[in-house]
């Protein structure tokens, strides 16, 4: 199983991408391809992943002070020997271009899917419009469909039932408006709403 993370940059998508990795069973590993934000990267969070028994691949230059966009891995091979992964992907449109180099190898495969992670509490992501807007772009960029939406409306420690709440009808009629299925609307673990997936904030999502 591939599992895809996009999203506006300040939605939540390193978080979402470990808490999604954390859950799965079987070998795992989760793919750092963020080369535009070289600061709040899946690779911060390698303790929480590996207490989960997840792998984590990340460029050589994650975690240090060169901000060198550089991917020395090859995500095919990667794909092909592991059962599960997940691939943290760098902010709209432009951290995105870096997939279409592998288009055509995951389009060739039925195990692929595109999560979409929509913050309605974030600049250029407020309204359904907005959203649908950055998701264009980033299917136009890597040359792939999204298949679903993560609604990670969120306010960082500000975060109560009332915001979460507040994202559920945008993220319906984001779906309406772009056709695509919601795949899961998140809440923090400890207030674990009915009908959301509970994450683990191991990130600021102010600024992951």
């Amino acid at each position: 199983m591939i599992v895809i993370i996009t999203g506006h940059y300040g939605s939540g998508k390193s978080t979402v991408a470990a808490n999604l990795a954390a859950s799965m069973t079987g070998d795992t590993v989760i793919v750092d391809m963020d080369t535009v934000d070289p600061y709040y990267r899946t690779a911060d969070l390698k303790t929480y992943l590996e207490a989960h028994g997840v792998r984590v691949i990340a460029p050589m230059y994650a975690r240090t002070n060169l901000d060198v966009p550089v991917l020395d891995y090859d995500i095919q091979t990667i794909c092909e020997n592991t059962e599960n992964v997940v691939i943290d992907m760098g902010g709209d449109d432009a951290g995105t271009y870096p997939l279409g180099r592998y288009r055509a190898y995951l389009s060739s495969r039925s195990d692929v899917k595109m999560l979409y992670v929509v913050n309605f509490r974030r600049m250029l992501t407020s309204s359904p419009a907005q959203a649908a807007e950055v998701m264009g772009e980033i299917e136009a960029a890597c040359g792939l469909k999204i298949g679903g939406i993560i609604n990670n409306t969120c306010l960082g420690e500000e975060t109560d039932e009332d915001i979460i709440r507040e994202g559920i009808p945008k993220a319906e009629e984001l779906s309406r408006m772009t056709g695509t299925d919601i795949y899961a609307h998140t809440s923090p673990r400890e207030l674990s709403l009915e009908g959301t997936m509970p994450i683990d904030i191991i990130m600021d999502n102010r600024l992951g």
